[in-house]
This record gives structure tokens, C-alpha cells and sequence, in this order.
């Protein structure tokens, strides 16, 4: 191994996956200090884009690679989380991921950073207005949302209080802080789908048309970007995200759809694109491209399929072990710490 540069180990680590080099760090102090340091887990990140599902279902969460060598079968991997078997709710609300962080709130109002690949967490300090009455909320409930910040280097969690204030919490700095009252209504309770450095929400702007808010994490401040013309109310859609291009999907328990729209380029109206799906769907989660060539999806929290993009048809895939309903969300092996001031 003497004979072997200094740079030449990192070459080679740095093409591991997370999982290897994690053992690998047991190695040698030299290891434990190399594969720590913020250069040789940029590169990692970089070179290494593994996809992987991080699923809630049942108090529990679970990892699943859903591209393994295993015919028309996936099997899920049980995580450890924070607060596992402490529970007081029955699910462990999953709010973003991004570079391989995962940000997760497993008890009401208690909210963890955290990375499957590497088990390593870190508990978000409790929001300043967490337990505070607002005169003007119109929503009883807060919404959230997690993203990166690529321009300041930072990871951010977005809470929505009630509709009303926005309140944001930096990795970086430790702490919250309020940015300004949000500036449209009716927001959904779904978590906010990250993209571009900013964090997005379907909902109902001045003119009582839908507009998609966007919430810029660098700048902190928000900009609309116009839905399908075809979408007229902000009640049964929310946003999603496939292949770094933003996707509004339908989703209402009450009704069936058999499409969704995918806007190929980013804050232009008239790229978004009609996609048909043969299947019929009451809510549908488009997930990744499964080797390229079909789209693995989420249809109505309880299967998931392969769809075909070419002609709209469906195959279903199994995922021994997993109890239903489950909520999924995709992430990307990676060594990024969620304490900050070790990345």
C-alpha cells in the first residue's frame, strides 16, 4: 500500500459506494481522515449518484434498491432511524431529500436530518413558533419542505406556519430563522418538492388561479411558476419530481386519473407535457428511471409499478415485507454528513 500515491486512493475510493468506504474508514486513521474530509466527499457525491427508495410504512422505514438483480421482486432493507420504537404516531413523515441527507420527522414536531447510507443523524433544534397560537393563520396544520442550496453551500428545512409565516432553518448556521409571511393561500399539506435551490408548492394564488410557489433557498423569497393550462383548481395535485424536471400529479382519493404532466423546461409554461398512463390512479408518484428506459412509480400508496413511457402500459413489481400504505421518496447514496461542520 506504500507504494500506492496519495491520490491515487482517493481515485479509487472515492468510486466506492458509500456503504464500502464506511467500512473502509476502519482501515487506517489516514482513511478515517481522508474519506471525512469536504473535497473527498464532493467528489464521492459526484461520481457516485446511486438511487435508492427510502420508504415510511408502519413505524419503520426501509431502503429498497429497486434496480438489484432479482426478477419482478425487490426487497426492502430495514433502517435504523432516530427514535426508532419511540413512537407516537403511526407514521415517520419523510419531508425531502437531497445529496443523499433525508430530512424525516418521527414525533410531532421533532425533525432529523439523517442518512441512510451512512446511519449518521443530527436532531434540528425545535422551531421558535412551534407551539404559538397565530391570529393569521387560515390553515390549521404547517407544511415543510427540505432542500440544498448550491450557491451558499447550505441545507435548509422550510416550515410554512399554518399558511401564514415562513420560517427557515439553515445547517449551516444552527438555527431558524423567519423569512416573511407566504404570499399565496390554500397550501396543500404535502411536503415540498425540491428542485433548482428551491422548494415548490402547488397552491391558490391572488387571482384564485393555481400557481406553483417557489421558494428560493439562497435568495429566500418566492416566485410563481404557471401549471397546465388545464389545471384550474390547486385541490387534488401536488408536485413531484423525475429526473430534475418538476412534474404536477394528481391526487385525490375520490377520483381516478390516467395522467400527469412533466415541464421539461424549468419555469417555461409551454414545456409541460401530458403524460398518459394506461393504468388508472387515485394518486401516482413518479419515482426514477428504472435502467434508463422505463419510469418506476408510486400508484396510490400501495404498489409499484414499471411504466413505459412509449405507450402507457404498466408492470407491477413486488416489494416483499413492505405493509401498505407506504409513502416513498428517492435518494442517492452518498458520505454527506447532516452535522454540517463535518462536510
Amino acid at each position: 500500500m506504500s507504494k500506492i500515491s496519495h491520490d491515487t486512493i482517493i481515485d479509487i475510493l472515492s468510486r466506492l459506494p458509500a456503504k464500502s468506504i464506511c467500512r473502509f474508514r476502519c482501515v487506517s486513521k489516514t482513511w478515517l481522515l481522508l474519506t471525512h474530509e469536504p473535497h473527498f466527499i464532493a467528489t464521492h457525491l459526484s461520481r457516485h449518484q446511486k438511487q435508492k427508495l427510502i420508504l415510511s410504512s408502519n413505524k419503520a422505514l426501509f431502503s429498497l434498491d429497486q434496480e438489484a438483480p432479482i426478477d419482478d421482486d425487490m426487497l426492502p432493507s430495514v433502517l435504523d432511524f432516530p427514535l426508532k420504537g419511540d413512537l407516537n404516531n403511526q407514521w415517520i413523515q419523510m419531508l425531502g431529500s437531497c445529496n443523499g441527507l433525508v430530512c424525516i420527522m418521527p414525533q410531532p414536531e421533532a425533525f432529523f436530518v439523517f442518512n441512510p447510507s451512512t446511519r449518521e443523524s443530527m436532531r434540528v433544534p425545535d422551531c421558535p413558533m412551534s407551539s404559538h397560537a397565530d391570529p393569521c393563520a387560515e390553515v390549521g396544520y404547517d407544511v415543510h419542505g427540505f432542500g440544498y442550496a448550491p450557491s451558499v453551500k447550505d441545507y435548509m428545512l422550510v416550515k410554512i406556519h399554518k399558511g401564514c409565516s415562513v420560517l427557515i432553518f439553515s445547517l449551516k448556521n444552527n438555527s431558524w430563522k423567519t423569512v416573511q409571511d407566504f404570499p399565496y393561500k390554500h397550501l396543500l399539506k404535502n411536503p415540498g418538492t425540491t428542485l433548482n435551490g428551491a422548494v415548490h408548492w402547488l397552491c391558490m394564488g391572488p387571482d384564485h388561479l393555481p400557481v406553483i410557489a417557489a421558494l428560493d433557498l439562497a435568495g429566500q423569497k418566492f416566485s410563481g411558476l404557471s401549471p397546465p393550462e388545464s389545471v384550474i383548481d390547486s385541490n387534488g395535485y401536488t408536485t413531484g419530481v423525475l429526473r430534475d424536471c418538476l412534474c404536477l400529479l394528481h391526487h385525490n382519493d375520490h377520483d381516478r386519473q390516467r395522467v400527469f404532466w412533466i415541464m421539461k423546461e424549468y419555469g417555461v409554461k409551454e414545456s409541460w407535457t401530458r403524460i398518459l398512463i394506461a393504468e388508472p390512479f387515485f394518486s401516482l408518484q413518479p419515482l426514477c428511471y428504472w435502467k434508463n428506459t422505463k419510469i418506476l412509480v408510486a400508484r396510490n400508496r400501495r404498489e409499484m409499478l414499471l411504466f413505459n413511457p412509449r405507450d402507457g402500459t404498466c408492470k407491477c413489481l413486488l416489494a416483499n415485507g413492505l405493509q401498505v400504505p407506504f409513502y416513498v421518496d428517492v435518494y442517492v447514496e452518498s458520505l454527506v454528513s447532516p452535522n454540517f461542520r463535518l462536510n
